[in-house]
């Protein structure tokens, strides 16, 4: 991948991630040990992340580094957020 494709690569996989997870940016941040500003602009694509940076990010999502930089599968992203809502519907009803 050139020309930004990566960057744009990792903040929607970062983005997605942080998402599913339920996690402010201040909780990844705090979890990859990265400042709240710097994961907001990774997540906006305006930053050119270290390779140090992204196995911090990989980290605290408990992934590689190549997972964290791989096209994201769309049944699996739909598998996850399924699994998050119906988590959150459950905890409603509790």
């Amino acid at each position: 991948m050139a020309g930004g494709m990566a960057r744009r690569l990792l903040a929607q996989n970062v983005r997605i991630l942080r998402l599913t997870r339920g996690w402010s940016q201040e909780a990844l941040a705090e979890a990859a040990e990265l400042d709240r500003s710097y994961v907001g602009d990774i997540e906006r694509a305006r930053r050119n992340v270290s390779l140090d940076s992204v196995e911090r990010l990989a980290q605290a999502f408990g992934l590689t580094l190549m997972d964290l930089i791989r096209e994201p599968d769309p049944a699996e992203l739909g598998a996850q957020l399924l699994r998050k809502i119906s988590s959150e519907i459950a905890k409603e009803e509790d």
